[in-house]
């Protein structure tokens, strides 16, 4: 290879390497609790995991070498994940969502992002702890943060909520 050439590859990795490093702090910043853990050898380059407690959910969020992520999330309060859809999409954006999400029934929403590509699958569980799910797939990162950032400012306000009204 002309050195000219490895020169500008090697310039492409730094600056790939950097923008991973930049997802992974744009992650971390958007829901905190979450941090670098090993990653599999089946998986992505980077793998972050839930690891303090009260954070919203269990689970994992991978970043692959095209800087996307993929998001899984489970034990999420319904109403966490049905603010946080409806704040980031609008109301009734996913496919069997007639209306906002709080008001919808348990059950599983689907939204498949034809720009992107990517897949998203949340789950309002009828389980007695009135928790669900969130999967997404293949979505660019600012997309990811956004959605996490949103569900870390419900999960807020909603931990806030039964202190405002003892007040």
């Amino acid at each position: 290879m002309k050195p000219t050439v490895m020169e500008a590859l090697e310039e492409w990795k730094d600056a790939s390497s950097n923008l991973q490093d930049c997802a992974v702090n744009a992650m971390r910043v958007a829901l905190p609790g979450i941090d670098l853990s090993p990653t599999p050898p089946y998986c992505c380059p980077v793998t972050l995991t839930i690891t303090k407690p009260g954070v919203v959910g269990d689970g994992k969020i991978c970043i692959d070498d095209d800087t996307r992520a993929t998001v899984e999330l489970d034990a999420v309060p319904n109403t966490v994940i049905a603010e946080a859809v409806d704040a980031v999409f609008g109301i009734a954006w996913f496919d069997q969502a007639d209306g906002p999400l709080e008001d919808a029934d348990p059950g599983t929403y689907n939204y498949d992002d034809e720009q992107t590509g990517a897949e998203y699958e949340v789950t309002l569980g009828d389980n007695e702890e009135k928790t669900g799910r969130v999967h997404v797939s293949y979505v660019p990162v600012p997309y990811a943060v956004e959605l996490l950032d949103a569900m870390n400012t419900a999960h807020e306000r909603q931990q806030r909520e039964p202190a405002d009204a003892a007040d």
